[in-house]
């Protein structure tokens, strides 16, 4: 075999590996978001149907604004069109680290337990608008706020000293930040207002120098 020959087949055989070690795609980010997506909206129009909610739109199924509005919120609570946006951002993050991580080697420290965590925390996302707005539980919000709020900081520990990949520790940054704020309005949201899920609560009155003023 010449030595051209050799360089020839060395390249083809570089790239065969390269097209491997990358064989999950951006497009397979975006039909993952797709199906996360229509899940948490089928299984919030489910849940509204059976407790007797009305779904007035695909908005108010993904999280109904009017509930949202009449509760008792603090002043760190963002706005309820932000809520969109942000999400949007934040997952499109996420699932481009959790694409990095799938396209590691599978035998690399970390991988397995850093997918199983993003595996929990999608799961979390998909019953949150189901489990908050269709059961009209702030309680709910709050404990699936905490979880993810944990499982996100676990992601992030094992993607630091595990796969040691400081891109996919930075992927999920702009969720953790979310979550910080989520995690403040949630626990001051279920403080002060009644659940009727549970048919509990509200289990303290809202300091008026926390509280948001109704507009």
């Amino acid at each position: 075999m010449s030595v051209a020959t050799r360089v020839v087949e060395s390249a083809r055989t570089t790239l065969s590996t390269g097209d491997r070690s990358r064989r999950w795609r951006w497009y397979h980010g975006i039909i993952f978001y797709a199906i996360a997506q229509a899940l948490t909206l089928g299984l919030a129009v489910i849940v509204s149907v059976a407790t007797g909610q009305k779904v007035k739109s695909i908005r108010d199924a993904f999280g109904d604004v009017s509930y949202f509005t009449s509760l008792r919120q603090s002043v760190i609570a963002p706005p309820s069109w932000v809520f969109g946006p942000a999400w949007t951002i934040n997952n499109i993050s996420v699932i481009w680290g959790t694409l990095q991580v799938l396209n590691k080697p599978h035998g690399t420290p970390g991988r397995s337990a850093f997918l199983a965590l993003q595996g929990a925390s999608w799961l979390n996302f998909v019953t949150f608008s189901a489990a908050y707005f269709s059961l009209r539980s702030p309680i709910n919000a709050f404990l699936l706020t905490l979880s993810m709020f944990i499982l996100t900081i676990l992601s992030g520990i094992v993607a630091i000293f595990q796969l040691k990949d400081t891109k996919v520790a930075l992927s999920l940054a702009t969720l953790t930040v979310w979550l910080v704020i989520a995690l403040t309005a949630a626990s001051f949201q279920a403080a002060w207002n009644k659940d009727e899920l549970y048919q509990v609560g509200p289990f303290a009155e809202p300091v008026p120098a926390l509280e948001k003023q109704a507009k």
